[in-house]
């Protein structure tokens, strides 16, 4: 195998390489070994891989993952999944491995089955006299004594060898004789199977699946269990695989030699969307979870456990005290307000770019909505652009994290201690988002979350609310349930409130949905990273970035457009864009929020007529907001682009979106403006 990869041409990255898992420092790594080296070859998993694979593609080189497919159903997936989509092109070993990394959204003819590469090396020492002898003894080969239980229980058999060699293929002669292999390690699963041995698995979430379902592979639950499981290990019959006429890696080096170099798709094919299964990451789970709700049959949270689960582990997960699930993000925002406890003309500041369903629940709890500027780079409001708002009036400030990139949260926060102002965090669209050591979601008093159908992760419809006051987490799961006071000693209704309780159908879709959270967050990430290295270059164009400490989430990929340098600016580009195939939404939303009808017709409607009596603002007859006091606001909307990324985006797909913006880009920018 070494030297089949060892021809001119190609380099070989290691997973064992220890490297700094973030791309800057990957791209430098990167540039000290790669140097004309195409195609790159990775082999293993973890963020190293990662990180060198998306520099050496950023670099125009071809990657190409050989150890790809393996699943497990462990946390440690979520790497072996990113290393996986990463790479330009993947090996694999099985149809069902195939088959799998299809499913997640890799294009089939990216992946091509060449078998096991370890079928080779078995196969030179197939007729070697110095092989293990013939025995029906049991071979215990542990990477990691991290159980003492299992060696224990181990010692009441009657082994052959035990130990942990640094290398697992130097150990294939003293395995070979075996009659059952103990393991907790994925190479040795393999070389178990090449050689037609049963294996028990003694660390079960680290179980090869498909060796799982061919029976050649056990897991073992408990230490107690082992003596039973190897019994029902030796008197199962395991086959080999066929060999193929070709070694593994031979038809990695062929593949690797006829390839193309990028990818782009065909002009017709659609772009992973999040309106349907293409941008989504749905799959078995959800159709389980949601199978066993309905066998269940009990589709309300107050009676079923899926709601209630998934508020636990989502508080787990952002690291906070509270969460509680509702109907959708408009009602998490709604519940976020009422349980401030407002009164009649009491002012909240917010964003005029925002959704209305973000807005009207202010007016539905008699207060006033009072729009801050933002500024114009990042759309978000800002400390100064708060201040210029707040008044004697004012009870709350409301800050969106939008796109998914943090506010500028210390000094935001600074200010609202000085004035006694509580703080809300509208992070539906900023799930991971960090600023230093602080996820979004946990720094105000609460936190509101979505879980639409275009969400990190989704339900349809749904919502989640987050605190760690207690008092505000009592008012929240009031209002989400009519106020009545489940639970208490003599409940009632204790004021106005609205069910907004999440179902058991939702609950079952979010708590498969949730475990996914961190690779989605990652996935959109890398996606990120890539457009911004091709596009970067381009003058008038400027590409999202994280803040300063801290980590943009990706809800959407906007980016701005400079109208003095790219001709007809943000519109003219997006029509571009779209005629070339490539959803995007120029200006995001066409106005500001405060040039809605709802705000500009107020007196007609009875919800946002009534808070007005109760504030002197009431007193005005023409528009309480002016668009000459928003700059910022406006300027943002001019120059903005928001592309609809989402987890599924390969490379052939950053290709191409960013081809047809350079195209548009050189259309526009050829003749001057």
């Amino acid at each position: 195998m070494a030297s089949a990869l060892g021809m001119t041409g190609l380099s070989i990255i290691p997973s064992g390489w220890s490297v700094a898992p973030d791309l800057e420092a990957a791209s430098a790594f990167a540039s000290t070994v790669l140097h004309d080296a195409d195609p790159v070859i990775l082999f293993g998993a973890g963020p190293a891989v990662t990180a060198l694979a998306t520099a050496a593609r950023l670099a125009g080189r071809r990657t190409t993952q050989c150890d790809a497919g393996t699943r497990t159903g462990e946390p440690g997936d979520r790497d072996r999944r990113l290393a996986d989509f990463s790479a330009d092109h993947c090996f694999v070993r099985s149809v069902a491995e195939r088959d799998q990394l299809v499913r997640e959204g890799l294009s089939a003819e990216r992946v091509q089955v060449v078998g096991a590469l370890a079928a080779e090396c078995f196969d030179q020492l197939v007729d070697d006299n110095s092989s293990g002898e013939a025995g029906g003894d049991v071979a215990l080969a542990l990477t990691a004594d991290a159980d003492g239980a299992y060696t224990a229980a181990a010692r009441e058999l009657p082994l052959r060898w035990r130990g942990t060699p640094p290398e697992p293929l130097d150990e294939l002669k003293r395995l070979r004789g075996a009659a059952v292999i103990i393991t907790d390690d994925l190479a040795y699963q393999g070389l178990a199977a090449e050689m037609g041995v049963p294996c028990v698995v003694c660390a079960p979430a680290r179980a090869r699946n498909d060796l799982l379902e061919r029976g050649a592979a056990f897991a073992l639950e408990h230490p107690t269990a082992l003596a039973d499981s190897v019994h029902a290990a030796r008197a199962r019959d395991v086959v080999a695989p066929t060999r193929a006429d070709t070694d593994a890696s031979t038809l990695i080096v062929d593949a690797l030699l006829r390839s193309p170099g990028d990818h782009t798709d065909a002009p017709d094919t659609p772009l992973p969307t999040e309106a349907n299964h293409t941008g989504r990451t749905f799959g078995a789970a959800e159709a389980n979870a949601v199978h066993a709700a309905l066998q269940a049959g009990a589709l309300n949270s107050t009676r079923g456990t899926y709601v209630h689960r998934f508020e636990r582990e989502f508080a787990e997960w952002l690291g906070v005290k509270h969460a509680v699930a509702c109907a959708n993000g408009s009602a998490a925002v709604h519940c976020a307000i009422a349980a401030l406890k407002l009164t009649a003309g009491d002012e909240v500041i917010t964003t005029p770019i925002t959704d209305m369903g973000a807005l009207t629940p202010i007016l539905y709890e008699g207060a006033v909505p009072v729009f801050a500027d933002v500024d114009a780079d990042t759309l978000n409001v800002t400390a100064d652009t708060i201040a210029a708002q707040i008044t004697k009036r004012t009870r709350a400030i409301i800050v969106t994290h939008l796109f998914g990139r943090p506010c500028d949260m210390p000094p935001i926060m600074e200010l609202a201690a000085q004035h006694g102002l509580p703080v809300v965090e509208d992070a539906a669209q900023a799930f991971g988002a960090t600023l230093g050591e602080h996820a979004m979601g946990t720094i105000g008093a609460v936190a509101a979350f979505s879980l639409q159908q275009g969400k990190h992760i989704t339900t349809g419809e749904g919502g989640i609310v987050c605190t760690d006051d207690d008092d505000l987490a009592r008012q929240l799961f009031l209002y989400v349930n009519k106020a009545f006071g489940y639970g208490d000693k003599r409940p009632d209704h204790y004021f106005p409130a609205l069910n907004y309780r999440m179902t058991e159908l939702q609950g079952a879709v979010a708590c498969a949905q949730l475990p996914k959270l961190d690779e989605v967050i990652a996935r959109r990430r890398m996606v990120a990273a890539d457009l911004r290295a091709r596009l970067q270059d381009l003058p008038g164009i400027t590409c999202p970035s994280d803040p300063d400490g801290g980590l943009h989430a990706f809800w959407k990929w906007s980016f701005l457009v400079d109208d003095r340098v790219v001709c007809g600016g943000a519109s003219e580009l997006g029509a571009r864009m779209r005629a070339q195939g490539v959803a995007c939404a120029p200006r995001y939303v066409q106005k500001p929020a405060f040039e809605c009808q709802v705000f500009t017709a107020w007196r007609e409607h009875p919800v946002s007529r009534l808070p007005l009596t109760h504030n002197p603002r009431g007193d005005e007859d023409g528009p309480l907001f002016r668009r000459e006091d928003y700059p910022g606001s406006v300027r943002g909307l001019e120059q903005v682009v928001v592309l609809p990324i989402n987890e599924r985006y390969r490379p052939e797909h950053v290709a191409r979106v960013a081809t047809a913006i350079r195209s548009a880009h050189e259309e526009l920018t050829s003749g001057g403006c």
